[in-house]
């Protein structure tokens, strides 16, 4: 049965388009183009915050810190040379005491490297470890990021490890059981490993919890608040089943809705391929104002899809708010989310 959407919905989806485009040309400095985030080769972005360091005032040996959001990192001191590697903010390197007309060489998980100096600081940040959760069954680890350089680690999926914020050709440097390492992005979760599995069996274990007053329920204890819950329930299922990074941390569904919007993960084009088993989507019914309701995807039946949710009742109609599933119409579906990578936006860039 093919899936139909309102004319509204498909005027909302443009504009929201359109908006979202604005916004990434107004965020990126004159002449950088914005990369896909399954490819942040982006232009170099400063924090305004940071005090940063001029090319004469480096010295060899001297530890600094990137300042971009995502710094890519070339062969030769001028933008026309190769690209070698790239690091995320707060990522260290050493310089090695060559500089020129504005770079400076710096050494960067083995590799040799230049930048402008106006893109690091000497100011060591006061960060917390970025955490990422191994995807694959048996994952080999490398010394260097080519699949055909020695295996120096094995991890088994769930592993955990911190990553350096070193990248290269799409391949992650970590440090596993004390151990420097490589392996490619897409067998590591951000912020953990996310186990859709044990979250869609946190929530199943909650379904037919009714709240015993209005909005005084133990998700809003929790997160002490008082307010509408549908996605403080996802932030709390997510809380348990060890995934805290996944979703936003808030007691209103406006601000879960704003932190989304910002970290720019949100697919409004919906279709029942883009629903996965885990997602988050968030609902919105005629007349398509905007989103008021949120809920996790359990699976998709043809032109519907079967979520658990929090702050609904069982049926249409049915009094007692709680948690359910409940099958939705796609087309109401205003937007899906992938929580690993909302974990990555928000600790990443």
């Amino acid at each position: 049965m093919p899936i139909t959407q309102s004319p509204k919905l498909a005027v909302r989806i443009v504009a929201l388009s359109i908006a979202a485009a604005s916004t990434l040309l107004l965020a990126a400095p004159a002449g950088a183009v914005a990369a896909p985030a399954t490819a942040p080769e982006t232009a170099a972005v400063p924090t305004a915050q940071v005090h940063t360091v001029d090319a004469s005032a480096v010295s060899k040996g001297a530890s600094l810190w990137v300042t971009a959001k995502f710094l890519q990192l070339r062969t030769g001191p001028a933008n026309g040379y190769k690209i070698t590697a790239g690091g995320y903010r707060d990522a260290r390197v050493v310089a090695t005491g060559k500089r020129s007309n504005g770079w400076i060489e710096v050494k960067i998980a083995g590799v040799r490297a230049w930048a402008p100096a106006k893109f690091f600081t000497f100011s060591k940040p006061g960060w917390d470890p970025i955490r990422v959760g191994t995807t694959a069954k048996s994952l080999e680890l490398r010394a260097r990021p080519t699949s055909g350089s020695d295996v120096v680690a094995t991890a088994s999926r769930g592993s955990k490890a911190i990553f350096t914020r070193v990248q290269k050709n799409g391949w992650w440097e970590v440090k596993i059981d004390g151990v420097y390492a490589w392996t490619p992005q897409k067998f590591l979760n951000v912020g953990g490993y996310y186990n859709r599995s044990r979250l869609l069996s946190v929530m199943h274990g909650e379904v037919g919890y009714r709240e015993p007053a209005w909005r005084v329920n133990k998700y809003n204890s929790w997160i002490g608040g008082s307010n509408a819950w549908c996605s403080v329930f996802v932030s709390w299922a997510f809380d348990r089943a060890g995934y805290p990074a996944g979703v936003p941390y808030r007691d209103h569904f406006d601000n879960y809705v704003a932190d989304l919007r910002r970290a720019g993960v949100l697919d409004t084009s919906v279709t029942a391929s883009d629903l996965k088993r885990g997602d988050v989507v968030l609902i919105d019914w005629y007349p398509y104002n905007g989103p008021t309701h949120t809920g996790t995807v359990d699976h998709v039946d043809g032109s519907t899809v079967w979520l658990v949710e929090g702050n609904t009742n069982r049926a249409t109609g049915v009094n007692g708010r709680g948690v359910w599933y409940r099958q939705r119409n796609i087309v109401d579906v205003y937007a899906v989310y992938d929580p690993t990578e909302y974990a990555r936006a928000t600790m990443l860039w």
